[in-house]
């Protein structure tokens, strides 16, 4: 007679997963995180927002990076990451106090989810990376609403180039879209997508 173990192993906390993807990091990667890190941090003070908005873009651009960093290590979004992040973009939207940035952020969210959604329907990306586009188009929308669609074809486009390049099918899209959040932001601070 055989017995089954019915005991349940408790998930990992956040915290414990993006500890063990720091560590098992490569060193070029590492300094890729960081690098981006700086990057999200200095786009707050470059794009054409309310003060709140820029605030919310550091914070979310920094969460947003981490969460990246769990699904290279893992090929899974952590949602408390996505969550902290889609809250920071919801602070940031309600202490602008502007009806106009609450509806093209809402827009953007709808826009980077829903085109990610129609990936997902196709079985081609995980329903953590839906949220990372929602995330994305919420918090990108909040300061153009052209910049969301724009954000989802540089991360598609991204993220396609280099599983040519590395030959690989399965590779992890939230690098994609931290790089497609990052190019719109740079495009709106330019005056490109007004």
């Amino acid at each position: 007679m055989t017995t089954i173990d019915t005991q349940r192993v408790a998930p990992a906390r956040t915290t414990d997963r993006v500890v063990a993807a720091w560590g098992n990091a490569r060193p070029v990667l590492k300094r890729a995180v960081l690098a981006a890190w700086v990057t999200a941090t200095a786009l707050c003070t470059a794009v054409p927002a309310p003060t709140p908005v820029r605030w919310s873009i550091a914070v979310v651009g920094v969460i947003l990076v981490t969460a990246a960093l769990v699904d290279v290590h893992e090929h899974m979004l952590p949602n408390r990451l996505l969550l902290g992040a889609l809250l920071a973009v919801g602070a940031g939207v309600l202490m602008a106090s502007s009806a106009a940035v609450a509806v093209t952020a809402t827009i953007g969210m709808l826009l980077g989810g829903g085109l990610m959604l129609l990936v997902h329907l196709t079985r081609g990306v995980g329903m953590g990376d839906v949220k990372m586009a929602g995330v994305v188009g919420a918090s990108v929308g909040a300061v153009e609403i052209n910049a969301a669609p724009v954000a989802i074809a540089v991360a598609a486009l991204a993220a396609a180039t280099y599983g040519l390049l590395a030959r690989r099918q399965r590779l992890p899209i939230g690098p994609a879209l931290w790089f497609g959040w990052a190019v719109s932001l740079a495009a709106c601070a330019a005056g490109w997508l007004t």
